[in-house]
């Protein structure tokens, strides 16, 4: 069921460190909103923005929060373990990522923790809209949990051994998102097994300028967690499934060979690609070798 309710507060920005453990509340003012997307019905859009005010400097050059939220695939919490201020986190399950906020209505000036009845409201109203709807998972489950008439006893015991000479059908389930192939463990395995000159030589290209010079591992591992990551990851994902032509434009785009459509056909692709390109440079490398012994 496509959730009807839109939540509006005023919030700040929390900048967590990974390694410390620390979060640091940023000082400008801003405002959460939480509505039904416009192009999916079933899902929510998130923004965080900015708030100007006569008290900050101009919040053009602040980064905008956007967010798409899966009912079932974010949770929000509030943070106890913060004694200076009412602090909740969403947390995408797919991910990983997790973005924290500061509540910026006044509370109590005593305990400063302690949430209001008007955060306690807020908080609630959000973990319903990004609850799925029960009642349609129950009539699901109902649907496929056999009935009092279903025979679903063995009568002979010898019955309950399978054959051992009979091969074991294969199946194989459709892949629904890359995600679910490369996922978090898989990238960070990668990732440690690349120095940093790799590191710059295969994606400095593809990321932000603000530290494509020199990556590190755990910042191209945060933009992998992002938000926008995950999102951009459904969307590639989706229209890939959706199979109408997503397939060949993306093999056309990056110049690997169109393997079908669906995440299949795409990963097979680059597959293939990489492994050409593995091995046109082994044999770049060969012949340099080669020239550099003739030569000597």
């Amino acid at each position: 069921m496509a959730a009807s309710k839109s939540i509006k507060f005023h919030a700040g920005k929390v900048q967590y460190d990974e390694e410390t453990n620390r979060c640091l509340p940023l000082a400008h003012r801003g405002v959460i909103s939480i509505k039904p997307s416009a192009d999916e019905p079933d899902f929510l859009d998130f923004t965080w923005t900015a708030k100007q005010d006569s008290t900050q400097a101009t919040p053009g050059n602040i980064e905008r929060d956007e967010l798409l939220f899966i009912p079932g695939d974010v949770t929000v919490k509030h943070i106890e373990s913060c004694k200076t201020g009412r602090v909740i986190a969403f947390t995408f399950s797919s991910s990983g990522a997790k973005y924290l906020y500061w509540i910026q209505d006044v509370g109590d000036i005593d305990q400063l923790d302690k949430l209001t009845e008007k955060d306690k409201k807020i908080i609630q109203d959000i973990k319903e809209i990004i609850t799925p709807n029960e009642e349609e998972e129950d009539e699901e489950e109902e649907e496929e949990t056999p009935t009092d008439d279903t025979d679903v006893r063995i009568e002979d015991a010898s019955q309950a051994v399978a054959p051992t000479n009979v091969p074991k059908p294969e199946i194989k389930l459709p892949i629904s998102t890359i995600s679910s192939v490369l996922d978090l463990s898989l990238i960070d395995s990668h990732l440690d097994k690349l120095s940093l000159d790799e590191l710059k030589s295969l994606y400095s290209e593809y990321l932000p300028s603000s530290i494509s010079s020199n990556p590190t591992k755990a910042q191209i591992m945060d933009i992998i967690r992002s938000g926008f990551y995950a999102q951009s990851e459904q969307k590639l994902s989706e229209s890939l499934s959706e199979g109408s032509g997503a397939g060949y434009l993306l093999a056309q785009s990056l110049k690997y060979e169109y393997k079908g459509e669906g995440i299949d056909g795409f990963l097979n692709g680059i597959r293939e690609l990489a492994k050409k390109e593995k091995k046109e440079e082994e044999e770049q490398q060969q012949k340099e070798d080669h020239d550099e012994v003739m030569k000597d």
